[in-house]
């Protein structure tokens, strides 16, 4: 039986006016208002949520040993947001979330757009262009969700702007949200 309560979409925090960046600033996205007004949006920052804390210093992906989540102090931030983004996306995804809308180039909240960077010393704060050692990371978060179900919409909040990325990620949530079964309670 198809669902009769509308689509939850996940929104970076940011994106709704929400002063939660690094900088204490927020990012509104004009995009959300081309979003269906039934729809419910839930807003979620992993950077503040895993207690970062609002300002704070930037953040960084590194690729080490492995990806690493390091902040311009050099705190290292990768088990605190591994753990917290693999939790929250299944539970999230459990409880029937049909997609969401992301913060580009965030290491956290990026979709295929985040630069990585090479080792520690390297580093020029924020990190400067051209010395990244890989681009098209997806954000933290991103590869959470990715990890519980590969095929979960997501979009970045530049990209809801362009009339054709808007209705392919429209039509997948919408897809998504027929087909689920509503959550169990």
């Amino acid at each position: 039986m198809p669902s009769l309560s509308p689509p939850t979409l996940l929104v970076s925090r940011c994106l709704r006016g929400v002063a939660c960046r690094y900088d204490g600033a927020s990012r509104p996205c004009p995009g959300l208002d081309l979003l269906p007004a039934a729809w419910i949006l839930l807003d979620v920052c992993p950077e503040e949520d895993v207690g970062m804390g609002v300002p704070r210093p930037p953040i960084v992906l590194l690729q080490e040993e492995r990806l690493r989540l390091v902040d311009r102090n050099g705190r290292d931030w990768t088990h605190e947001m591994e753990s917290w983004c693999r939790d929250f996306a299944r539970i999230l995804l459990k409880d029937g979330a049909a997609g969401a809308v992301l913060k580009a180039r965030s290491p956290s909240c990026g979709v295929g757009d985040v630069e990585v960077f090479g080792q520690r010393a390297a580093l020029a704060w924020p990190g400067a262009p051209g010395r990244a050692v890989q681009a098209g990371a997806d954000g933290f978060w991103v590869q959470a969700l990715k990890a519980c179900e590969p095929s979960f919409p997501l979009i970045n909040d530049e990209e809801l702007l362009d009339p054709a990325r808007r209705a392919c990620f429209l039509q997948a949530v919408e897809r998504r949200h027929r087909l689920r079964p509503p959550p169990s309670r």
